[in-house]
């Protein structure tokens, strides 16, 4: 009996983390372009879709249909402002405030994974992450965090 309790609490964080699209929120595939992802990612991307199609406020860009994890690729994620404060102000994430990127924004390294960079404008709040890549040579700490820095900046722009 116990297995019937695991569905509404996936749900419940899935909706916490996660804003459903409002209407003025755009759906997260339409915030950068395949030449944005393909300069930054320096690979020939095929267009960003939703990994799951139930959910436009996550995309993901690869040059492979499945985003296999051979593959670069990229992830933009529409997230709530109350989960923006809780990274903030999570230690064990060792948020690294950023400037210059939208109201508010800080990176959250997960040890020698890439840096995820997550960004407040007004009211909206997102984060992108560029994934390496198990078959590429992959890019230094530093490179990923501005190259993240500067698809933050073309998402603000467009919010």
């Amino acid at each position: 009996m116990h297995h019937q309790h695991a569905f509404p609490l996936a749900a419940l964080a899935v909706t916490f983390f996660f804003s459903p699209l409002t209407a003025q929120q755009p759906a997260a595939c339409s915030l950068l372009t395949e030449a944005q992802v393909d300069a930054a990612l320096e690979i020939k991307s095929l267009p960003g879709k939703p990994p799951v199609p139930s959910a436009p406020q996550l995309c993901r860009w690869s040059d492979d249909p499945n985003g296999s994890v051979d593959n670069r690729r990229l992830t933009l994620s529409l997230m709530k402002i109350t989960a923006f404060d809780m990274g903030k102000s999570n230690p064990q994430l060792k948020p690294e405030p950023v400037s210059g990127i939208g109201d508010e924004a800080y990176y959250e390294v997960f040890g020698s994974d890439s840096p995820l960079l997550v960004v407040r404008k007004g009211s909206s709040a997102f984060n992108l992450r560029i994934l390496n890549g198990l078959k590429f040579k992959p890019f230094a700490a530093a490179e990923v965090k501005a190259k993240e820095a500067e698809l933050a900046k073309a998402v603000v722009a467009k919010l």
